[in-house]
């Protein structure tokens, strides 16, 4: 059996397939002040109970709210949004106006 050969491939276009789940945003809410992040990294660890597992960095804005309250909402949004978390998951700073 021939194997195909293989070949470079950009590492700036690998997030596409090594990330086939869609990318959600998370929101959090702490002291009246809510943010929401894009994520685009998660995983289902269990089914039933249903548990999601996320990675957020300790540096990220929604890091010490999300500890603090410990709570958050997955949000699953449509592609009507798409430019929109795109946008939220290139800020580096909090985006008032969405």
């Amino acid at each position: 059996m021939k194997c195909p050969r293989k070949r470079d491939f950009p590492v700036s276009q690998v997030r596409r397939y090594l990330e086939p789940g869609p990318i959600v945003l998370v929101s959090s809410k702490l002291a009246g002040k809510t943010n929401i992040m894009t994520l685009g990294w998660h995983t289902i660890l269990e089914f039933s109970p249903s548990l999601v597992g996320l990675i957020i960095w300790g540096g990220n804005h929604s890091f010490q709210m999300i500890r603090e309250s410990q709570e958050c909402v997955i949000n699953l949004p449509t592609t009507a949004l798409t430019d929109t978390v795109v946008r939220i998951g290139n800020a580096s700073e909090p985006i008032h106006k969405v």
